[in-house]
C-alpha cells in the first residue's frame, strides 16, 4: 500500500532531527536528500524503484536523483522514507535567455570546427558537435536520444547542462545529437519504416535495427514502440526483468538506456518457453484430490485448492488483497514469483488458497457487546466500537486524519496493517474508535 505524506507529523520521526525539508519524512530518511523535498514514500517489501516512480508519475532517473543513496543501485530499505516530489511539484523557473519561436528563427555560427552551429544552443554543449536537434516543448532526453540512435549517456555527455536527470533540458534551443567522428547518423533511426534481417552466425535470422549490446544467442525478439518500458516488455513476453536485462545489458538497471524503434531480445537459445495462454490450458490432478488448472509456475505449493489466472498488469500485492490473503502467504504459496514479484507471469495460474485455510466469515460478535463486521484486519483490538471498510486507494492516513485519529492510535488498534501501513487490505474492516 502506498503511503504518501504532505503534512508534517509528530516528532517521533527520528530523521527530522537530522535535516529540515519542506515536509518532514514519516520515517528515517537519508540526510542528503534535497532540502526542498515535499512528498515522501515509505518503502514496502514489494517496492522497486520502477514501481515507486510509476506510482508517483516521475522517471526513475528523477527518483534516484531525489534520493542520493540510490544513485548507483536501487537498494531500497523497507520502512525508510524516500523523496518522490521536490518543491511541491513546481518546476524551476525558465531561463531568462531569449528563445526563438521556431527552429527557423535562429541564425547560425561557426564554433571553429568547420561546422555551422545553429543558435540558440543549450549551455555547455560540446564544441565538436556536428548534428543538432531543436527541442520542442515536452521533449525528454531519452526520447531525443532514442530518436537519433544515440545512447542516453552520450546525450548527457554532449549536453551536460541538461543534467543527469534531464531536469535542465530547455525547450526552444538546439542540443547536440552527434559529434564529429560519431559512427551512427541520426537519420538511420529517425524514420524507421521497415526492417531487414541478418544472421549473426547462430542460425537465427535477426531483425534490425537492434538494441546495442544484445546477446548473440537470441532467438526471440520484440519491437520497442515509443513509450514502452522494460517491465512492459518483460511482462508481455513472460520473462523476468533479470533475464531481460541480462539479454539486453545496454538498457541499464533503470531502463534509461532502452531505445525506441529497435528490436530487443526476449528469448535465447535453450531458454524455457513462454507459458501458454488460458485458452490452451488443460487441467491436472496433482494427487491431493484437487483439479489444478494449467499452466502454472514450477514450485507452486502442492496443497493449493484456490487458483487465480494472472492478467497483464496484475501485481502480487493486488492479487493477495483481492483474495483476502497476506502477501507473505502469496509468496510462500507461489515462490517462483520471487520476493519482489519480478517473477510473476501473466497468463498463468497462481495459488490464492490452500487446503484447510479458514473461510472468511460474514459477521461476528467479539464478546464486548458490539457486533463486529467481517472480515477484519488480523489482530484488531477487541475494544473497537466503530469500523471502516477499506476501499481501493485508501491509506492509513486518509482513513485516520478525517476522523481526528492519530496514526499512532490507528496503528495500535489495527496492528495487522503493519508499522507503515504496508499490509492494509481492501474490502476489510479496520477499527476507528475504541471504548
Amino acid at each position: 500500500m502506498i503511503f504518501s505524506a504532505r503534512l508534517a507529523l509528530p516528532a517521533l520521526w527520528a530523521s527530522s532531527a537530522v535535516a529540515q525539508w519542506l515536509t518532514d519524512p514519516p520515517s528515517i530518511a537519508d540526510p542528503n536528500t534535497p532540502a526542498d523535498c515535499s512528498w515522501w514514500h515509505i518503502a514496502a517489501s514489494s517496492d522497486t524503484c520502477e514501481s515507486i516512480s510509476l506510482n508517483h508519475h516521475i522517471s526513475e532517473a528523477q527518483f534516484q536523483s531525489y534520493n542520493p543513496t540510490l544513485a548507483s543501485a536501487c537498494d531500497l530499505v523497507v520502512g525508510n522514507s524516500y523523496c518522490v516530489e521536490r518543491n511541491w511539484g513546481i518546476p524551476p523557473e525558465e531561463p531568462e535567455e531569449p528563445t526563438p519561436t521556431s527552429a527557423s528563427a535562429g541564425p547560425t555560427s561557426s564554433a571553429g570546427n568547420g561546422v555551422q552551429t545553429p543558435t540558440p544552443t543549450q549551455q555547455g554543449m560540446v564544441a565538436d558537435c556536428d548534428d543538432f536537434y531543436f527541442v520542442q516543448k515536452d521533449d525528454g532526453c531519452a526520447d531525443i536520444a532514442a530518436a537519433h540512435g544515440i545512447s542516453l549517456s552520450d546525450f548527457y555527455s554532449w549536453n551536460p547542462a541538461a543534467g543527469p536527470d534531464c531536469a535542465g533540458l530547455w525547450a526552444n534551443v538546439y542540443v547536440c545529437v552527434g559529434i564529429i567522428g560519431s559512427n551512427i547518423p541520426s537519420s538511420t533511426f529517425s524514420t524507421i519504416t521497415t526492417t531487414t534481417t541478418t544472421t549473426p552466425g547462430n542460425g537465427i535470422s535477426t531483425p534490425t535495427p537492434t538494441q546495442p549490446g544484445m546477446v548473440s544467442n537470441c532467438n526471440e525478439f520484440d519491437f520497442v514502440e515509443p513509450g514502452t518500458g522494460c517491465a512492459d516488455i518483460a511482462l508481455r513476453n513472460g520473462i523476468s526483468r533479470t533475464q531481460f536485462n541480462a539479454w539486453n545489458p545496454s538498457v541499464g538497471t533503470d531502463c534509461a538506456g532502452l531505445w525506441a524503434n529497435v528490436y530487443v531480445c526476449v528469448g535465447i537459445i535453450g531458454s524455457t518457453p513462454t507459458p501458454t495462454s488460458s485458452s490452451d490450458a488443460s487441467t491436472t490432478t496433482p494427487g491431493n484430490g484437487i483439479t489444478t488448472p494449467t499452466p502454472i509456475r514450477a514450485g507452486m505449493t502442492t496443497d493449493c485448492d484456490t487458483f487465480y489466472f494472472v492478467r497483464p498488469g496484475d501485481g502480487c500485492v493486488d492479487i493477495a488483497i483481492e483474495h483476502g490473503i497476506s502477501t507473505a502467504q502469496f509468496y510462500e504459496w507461489n515462490p517462483a514469483a520471487g520476493a519482489d514479484c519480478q517473477g510473476l507471469w501473466a497468463d498463468t495460474y497462481v495459488c490464492v488458497g490452500v487446503i484447510g485455510s479458514t473461510p472468511v466469515p460474514t459477521t461476528t460478535s467479539t464478546g464486548n457487546g458490539v457486533a463486529t463486521p467481517t472480515p477484519i484486519q488480523p489482530g484488531m483490538t477487541t475494544r473497537c466500537n466503530r469500523f471502516h471498510e477499506v476501499v481501493a486507494g485508501d491509506t492509513c492516513e486518509t482513513i485516520a486524519t478525517p476522523l481526528g485519529i492519530s496514526l499512532s492510535n490507528f496503528y495500535s488498534w489495527n496492528p495487522g496493517v503493519g508499522d507503515n501501513c504496508e499490509t492494509l487490505w481492501a474490502e476489510y474492516f479496520v477499527c476507528t474508535r475504541v471504548f
